[in-house]
């Protein structure tokens, strides 16, 4: 029965990529369950900041990654490793003029980040923007094996980068005893991740030298390239909002000790996101070769994944209901298990996000950049309740609940009402 199921390629890559999101989420965990009984809350509170802004700022990584899987997908489909490696070279050439620029424009902006965010120094900064850059450089390599459905690969990069997080993570929490330093930890794992990843590359392509099609310029010209390229970056910067702002708005608006409880439940409520994001993350390279087809995603993947979204989710959501004392008292201790009860509303806000990441990512694997209007409006729907509405935990994961909602069923119609819609890109 087992070697059954395993024969279908989709189901199959979806069990590794669940198999490293479990281990790394394990790992990642960790990393909160060791830290989060060092620190105090207020430390603890201010280190999630500090993430939250590294995910926000991120987005120059994340507009890499859409752009690299976008393109690196039709080479995919074509199985032209030559071209894609030409693709990647290219890129690579102009991905340190925009590190430099990236570089000075967040140091830049370090002290001002300070103030909104009520920091007590500058040293946790300095490490984000060092993951940041970190992670623009890896993302190329990344995507790319995702674009060719390299899931083990990608299993064993994540991993490992989590692994030295952890190992990292737990040592300057233990010698410091404070926020800043810890965040070196996630500059060092996404330094990691960036080696392994290259290595994974360079040998993918050593192998596959001899599969020579076509020069890249004749699937993609270079024109095309960068004429999509702010409208990628936009959605990015979009989906990053979405998935980060509230933590910074929380910050901003209310006290470090709230935020610490926020981000506590968050990072709990948030394994059913990463876990639906690896059932995403499968989709998406298969949703873009579909894409320049002028297809929308088989909906035998998108029911069957849709379904697994929910299932787990739903499964992880009543757990939060049934016992929440005993998760939250397991993972971060005492001082957190009287905000326990609030624990489904942020499983259930995590669940909502997840349906709307993926429908947000079947309209840009379309080319249906709409979307991109749709999430800046759930971004600022979400600012104006959670502006309104923060006087407790329960409170603002509900109305941030609603403006994920909002956001999901928008961007569902929008897929909705244009699927016998074709929408092809011209390449070249």
């Amino acid at each position: 029965m087992i070697t059954k199921v395993l024969k279908y390629r989709y189901i199959k890559d979806n069990l590794i990529m669940m198999i490293g999101t479990v281990l790394g989420g394990l790992l990642g965990y960790f990393f909160h369950f060791f830290v989060a009984r060092i620190l105090s809350v207020s430390e603890y509170g201010e280190m999630q900041s500090v993430f939250a802004f590294v995910a926000v700022a991120g987005i120059f990584a994340s507009g890499f990654s859409y752009f690299v899987i976008k393109y690196s997908s039709l080479f995919a489909a074509e199985k032209d490793y030559l071209a894609n490696a030409q693709f990647i070279a290219y890129l690579n050439k102009k991905l340190f003029g925009i590190v430099a620029i990236i570089s000075l424009l967040l140091f830049a902006l370090s002290p001002l980040v300070k103030k909104i965010l009520h920091l007590s120094d500058m040293w946790g900064i300095t490490a984000g923007i060092l993951a940041v850059i970190f992670s623009v450089a890896a993302v190329v390599f990344q995507e790319t094996l995702r674009a060719w459905q390299k899931f083990l690969a990608l299993t064993v990069v994540g991993v490992l980068a989590a692994s030295s997080k952890l190992i990292f993570g737990y040592g300057f929490a233990v010698f410091f005893g404070k926020s800043s330093p810890v965040v070196f930890s996630l500059a060092i794992s996404t330094l990691l991740g960036w080696m392994i990843a290259a290595y994974f590359w360079k040998r993918m392509k050593r192998a596959n030298l001899s599969q020579i099609k076509k020069n890249r310029e004749e699937y993609i010209s270079r024109k095309k390239i960068w004429k999509n390229a702010i409208q990628i970056f936009f959605f990015s910067l979009m989906v990053a909002l979405v998935m980060n702002a509230d933590v910074l708005l929380v910050k901003n608006l209310t006290t470090s000790e709230l935020t610490g409880y926020y981000g506590a439940l968050s990072v709990l409520g948030k394994i059913v996101l990463w876990l639906n994001l690896s059932i995403v993350s499968v989709a998406l390279p298969r949703a873009c070769a579909d894409g320049h087809r002028g297809e929308q995603l088989h909906s035998r993947i998108f029911l069957f994944s849709l379904a697994m979204m929910l299932t787990m989710g739903g499964s992880l959501i009543l757990a939060y209901f049934l016992v929440p004392q005993n998760i939250v008292g397991l993972l971060f201790g005492g001082k957190y298990i009287f905000v326990s009860g609030n624990l489904w509303l942020f499983g259930l806000m995590s669940l909502v996000m997840s349906f709307l990441k993926f429908e947000s990512d079947l309209a840009f694997a379309r080319h249906d950049f709409r979307i991109n209007y749709l999430l800046f409006l759930t971004v600022v729907v979400m600012a104006a309740a959670i502006f309104r509405h923060h006087g407790n935990l329960g409170e603002i994961a509900v109305w941030v609940s609603a403006s994920l909602l909002l956001g999901y069923f928008l961007a569902a119609f929008l897929n909705f009402s244009n699927r016998k819609r074709k929408i092809i890109e011209p390449i070249i």
